[in-house]
C-alpha cells in the first residue's frame, strides 16, 4: 500500500504477521567472517553445508542433512570419512561412496579453497 506521500508500506496496523522469503541470506559470526550454508540435493537428500559452523565436528566444513528421507534427515557428515553422525556420536555408518562423490562434486565449486574430500583425520 502506498500513503499519502507515494511510500510503500510494508505493514499494515491491521496485519497479523508477515511473511520474507529470502533467497540468498549472508551471515557474519562475531569477528565478522563470512557463514556459508547452501543447500545441495543428492539422490533425494538435502544436504546443507556449514563452512564456519561453530561446532566444527565431526569436520570442517562439514553437511547437515535438512531434507529427504527420515533416516538421513537431522544427521551430520564428515566431508573426508563420509561418516554419518548424530550429534557428536558415529552412528557406524557411512554415506555410499557414488552419493559421497556426487554431493562432493556438487560441493567442491562453491569452495574452491578447500580440497575436497577432506583428508580422514
Amino acid at each position: 500500500m502506498m500513503d499519502e506521500r507515494g511510500s510503500v508500506e510494508l505493514v499494515d496496523e491491521t496485519d497479523d504477521h508477515i511473511d520474507i522469503a529470502i533467497s540468498q541470506m549472508a551471515l557474519c559470526d562475531q569477528q565478522g567472517g563470512w557463514l556459508v550454508e547452501k543447500d545441495y540435493k543428492v539422490d533425494g537428500e538435502v544436504w546443507r553445508v556449514h563452512k564456519f559452523d561453530a561446532d566444527p565436528f565431526p569436520s570442517s566444513p562439514h553437511v547437515h542433512c535438512v531434507g529427504g528421507r527420515d533416516r538421513f534427515v537431522g544427521l551430520k557428515l564428515h566431508l573426508g570419512s563420509a561418516e554419518l553422525f548424530r550429534g557428536s556420536k558415529t552412528t557406524g555408518r557411512f554415506l555410499g561412496k557414488k552419493q559421497f562423490n556426487r554431493l562432493i562434486d556438487a560441493i567442491r565449486p562453491k569452495l574452491p579453497d578447500i580440497q575436497l574430500p577432506l583428508g580422514s583425520n
